[in-house]
């Protein structure tokens, strides 16, 4: 039967699990700690007090977002998790988690605990850089998607996998607060007070708010792979030498470029968010050119890795070397867009992002957004005509506060 855990019931449920036969052997000195810093899951670290090695995370999910109740969430998202991160580790082991146990009655997972690592938006805050980053989240992309494309799947077994995996609420709760609120008026937006001109600029742009349905249609009709949805710099957590994807509850058969650009459009807010988080100019401007490289570096390497994938393991219903130009040319636009679609919902719809959202005076925090936003800006509505990952990193460059935010 179903109940939502919580510190002290965590140990008891523990206890009776089958990770006491494998992982928490001999752990009679078990103690919990309530971990939930998201917006929709119970999460809790059930460790020995003697062995603090000797560890798991669980994730138990609600019939509702944990921060916003009035948010209706299915149960069985918890089993679409489950699923994926056992096909995150078979193409990419290393850079998921590993899933020791899912329970269908509970819909929790427990899973390692990456007590050795940190969630890397709060490390871009403090400006560390990572050297295998961009490595690990480009071969993560290309992998998964590939391998779960009809690139490489039969036809018939891509269908029954997209079939299986559906996720309707989870992909509302995107339609809606992605693509549509940000751009109309909707008790949902919260911004900044002095973001307001630019704000209002936004949501007056009909071109801009065209791109955005297009990205919404695209975004709902297109089943090119199984895309994480949901794959943003709070779902990464980091060392220096490791990177673990989190977080695949939002998953569902839909288009790739929302995945790549996901984490390149939180690449974007931590660029904007650098002008409060990195107080002196110098090492402002030397991170800001790290995380433009690692923009960079993530497409480059998706895109070696993919071209490689499609080189050698693409099934016979591809018959044109010009296919995989096109393909990767679209890959790219369709990435900008659905980048700048993520970023501009992040900062004037809702639930915001640490990066912004912890930076105490309101004019500072306004104008890092108004960075973001511009950039993002740029992205979107010229995302039709880029030819390279360069001309994208230009454009994020080029942003600068909106004018009347900065009076």
């Amino acid at each position: 039967m179903y109940y939502a855990l919580d510190e002290k019931t965590v140990v008891d449920y523990v206890q009776k699990s089958p990770v006491m036969a494998t992982i928490l052997v001999d752990c009679n000195d078990l103690v919990g700690a309530d971990l939930a810093e998201g917006n929709v899951n119970l999460v809790f670290r059930v460790y020995s007090l003697g062995d603090p090695e000797k560890s798991v995370i669980l994730k138990q999910a609600l019939p509702y977002a944990r921060k916003y109740p009035d948010f209706i969430m299915p149960l069985k998202r918890a089993g679409i998790e489950a699923e994926l991160l056992k096909i995150e580790n078979k193409y990419c082991p290393g850079l998921a988690p590993e899933l020791y146990y899912y329970d269908n009655e509970m819909y929790l997972n427990i899973m390692e605990d990456l007590n050795k690592h940190i969630i890397i938006r709060y490390g871009l805050m403090k400006q560390i850089q990572y050297p295998k980053f961009s490595q690990h989240v480009g071969i993560f992309l290309a992998r998964t998607l590939f391998y779960t494309s009809d690139l490489y799947l039969e036809s018939a077994e891509k269908k029954e996998m997209a079939a299986r995996i559906i996720n309707p609420v989870m992909c509302k709760v995107t339609e809606d607060l992605v693509f549509t609120e940000p751009y109309i008026d909707h008790p949902n937006n919260n911004w900044t007070k002095e973001l307001t001109p630019h704000v209002k600029e936004i949501k007056a742009n009909k071109s801009l708010q065209m791109e955005a349905l297009v990205l919404k249609e695209a975004f709902m009709s297109h089943s090119q792979a199984l895309i994480h949805g949901d794959f943003h710099t709070g779902s990464i957590m980091v060392n220096k030498n490791e990177t673990k994807v989190l977080d695949p509850e939002f998953a569902f058969f839909g288009p790739m470029g929302f995945d790549i650009g996901a984490v390149l459009g939180n690449l974007i807010l931590s660029y904007g968010s650098q002008e409060y988080h990195a107080k002196d100019i110098n090492k402002r401007k030397e991170y800001r050119e790290w995380l433009l490289k690692a923009i960079k570096d993530i497409w480059e390497t998706f895109e070696k890795e993919f071209r490689n994938l499609m080189d050698t393991k693409m099934n016979d219903q591809w018959p044109s070397e010009r296919f995989k130009d096109f393909y990767i040319l679209k890959l790219l636009r369709d990435t900008a867009g659905f980048g700048a679609a993520k970023a501009i919902r992040r900062v004037i719809g809702m639930a915001h992002v640490p990066d912004m959202w912890e930076i105490p005076d309101d004019k500072s925090r306004a104008i890092a957004e108004s960075i973001a936003l511009n950039a993002a800006q740029a992205w979107m509505l010229n995302r039709h005509d880029i030819t390279s990952i360069n001309e994208l990193i230009a454009m994020v460059r080029a942003a600068k506060p909106h004018p009347k935010v900065i009076k």
